[in-house]
């Protein structure tokens, strides 16, 4: 009896997947950060000086497993979210990064992971200031960033049922907090000309559908996102009966806001580096979700493509200047 047991067990572990072994390895991760690292480096992140976004995507990657570990957003044990995420910020990272952008995609990672915590649950105010005050925060680094706003307050409204008198309440004294407080050291500097051209670009007409700065590397990297999150939706609402409806909430959470990103790239190119990095956020939950509860031959065959075309990238773009050039 015992030797067919173990005849089944180690059959049962040669029929697994690729992708399957790879999505429940305790090693995954740090394999993924081991590689993501050397390509960080053969990106020049010292001669270019990417340590803050290096540091910073290591953090969202750190927040990606916390947001999974807490909402248990995969039914399994598995670091995948993680691992996505990583993958696609270091192809990102080899295509076009700074520290402005690294920050955004931080606070919009953290925004996220607070959102999540509002789950009908009107007593959350403290996470709504924190998202209000982080996306004011960020405002000052760049300033459409405030147009992340409304899909917080409409997410909160439906489908999180989190909203209240005092969550506006919050979100007008987080959003007008950091304002309060650096305007005043601007006008004491005589440097009022900074409060007059700041809120400018939020009425900039010239930068919708202009497309003069996009390059092929944003291309490439906005249609690896959009398939993959056209992939993993369509798994997720096939499979969404197997989930709870906390957990399929809170993904009709996160796909609302890939879509709204998914649609904000097009419409204002010159923003594309902004975008595309929080779209990345967006995307790895349902991409994540797809890798690891698929088992066919198929999805092992998706897997592996899309590891490798991710790779192909961003060796490319770090040893040809293809990806730099312009689209028109």
């Amino acid at each position: 009896m015992y030797f067919s047991f173990f005849t089944f067990h180690y059959s049962f572990n040669l029929m697994k997947r690729f992708q399957n072994r790879v999505a429940e390895s305790s090693l995954a991760l740090p394999v993924s950060a081991i590689i993501s690292i050397l390509i960080w480096f053969a990106a020049g992140v010292v001669s270019k000086k990417l340590w803050i976004p290096l540091l910073l995507t290591a953090f969202c990657t750190y927040l990606m497993a916390e947001m999974n570990n807490r909402n248990t957003l995969l039914r399994i044990r598995s670091r995948m979210m993680s691992c996505v995420f990583l993958w696609l910020a270091t192809m990102q990272a080899t295509i076009a990064t700074s520290w402005q952008t690294s920050t955004i995609q931080t606070l919009m990672a953290l925004c996220t992971y607070l959102l999540l915590f509002c789950y009908k649950d009107k007593k959350e105010v403290p996470s709504i200031f924190c998202m209000a005050l982080m996306i004011s925060a960020g405002s000052i680094i760049w300033t459409p960033f405030l147009y992340f706003l409304p899909i917080v307050i409409l997410l909160l409204c439906t489908p999180l049922y989190a909203i209240s008198l005092k969550a506006v309440s919050a979100i007008v004294m987080g959003i007008v907090l950091p304002y309060w407080t650096l305007i005043p050291y601007f006008v004491y500097k005589e440097n009022t000309d900074w409060i007059k051209n700041h809120f400018t670009p939020l009425h900039d007409g010239s930068v919708l559908f202009d497309y003069s700065t996009v390059t092929v590397g944003h291309l490439v990297c906005y249609a690896i996102l959009v398939i993959l999150m056209l992939i993993g939706w369509i798994h997720f609402v096939r499979t969404a009966y197997k989930d709870k409806l906390k957990t399929r909430t809170l993904y009709d959470v996160i796909i609302t806001l890939a879509i709204f990103f998914t649609v904000i790239v097009p419409i204002v190119p010159p923003y594309a580096d902004y975008t595309l990095a929080m779209l990345a956020i967006a995307v790895s939950p349902h991409a994540a979700h797809y890798f690891s509860l698929t088992s066919t031959k198929l999805t092992n065959i998706v897997f592996i493509i899309t590891i490798a075309i991710i790779a192909m990238v961003s060796i490319m773009a770090i040893y040809t200047q293809h990806f730099n050039i312009p689209i028109l």
